[in-house]
């Protein structure tokens, strides 16, 4: 059972050394005419808290609607590292992946999965250092144009983490 301590913060967290699932989709959720913003995934974080994590966002895209996802973090973060893939739109044979690195402290900025009805999907892991103020980890999903015809956000997409 080890204990970690920041020394930057002065805290010492728990933490049994696995992952935990911060919250997997039971079923399907669709985004329906409406460009706004809507959390599906989170991790809460305290004050100073650090936090690795691993996410998997799968989705289904309607040319019309498309998709747009960020990642946000708790204000005054001061390190966020990533690493995502992501294939391309729309999948076609053998996929061809691109894989981004994130060095920020704000997580990930806009990205737009469009262009066509396709599968889609995220594989994120990274490192987010909290700073001095408390708040989430946060996946965030629209549709990039409003759309009656639903993007899908599918059942079995999760965020892991381990705080230390």
């Amino acid at each position: 059972m080890p204990f970690n301590s920041n020394t930057t913060a002065g805290t010492v967290v728990y933490s049994p050394g696995e992952f935990f699932s911060g919250k997997v989709l039971a079923n399907d959720q669709n985004l329906v005419s409406s460009t706004d913003y809507t959390t599906v995934l989170s991790v809460t974080l305290g004050k100073y808290e650090r936090v690795a994590f691993r996410l998997w966002l799968d989705t289904q895209n309607d040319a019309d609607g498309d998709l747009k996802w960020k990642v946000t973090t708790p204000a005054s973060s001061t390190s966020f590292r990533a690493r995502s893939v992501t294939p391309e739109v729309p999948i076609s044979g053998a996929v061809t992946e691109a894989v981004t690195s994130e060095t920020t402290a704000t997580g990930v900025a806009e990205v737009t999965a469009v262009g066509t009805d396709s599968a889609y999907y995220v594989q994120l892991e990274g490192v987010l250092q909290g700073g001095a103020n408390a708040g989430e980890l946060a996946v965030q999903v629209a549709q990039n144009t409003s759309s009656a015809t639903a993007t899908v956000i599918k059942a079995g997409s999760y965020l892991e983490y381990m705080k230390f």
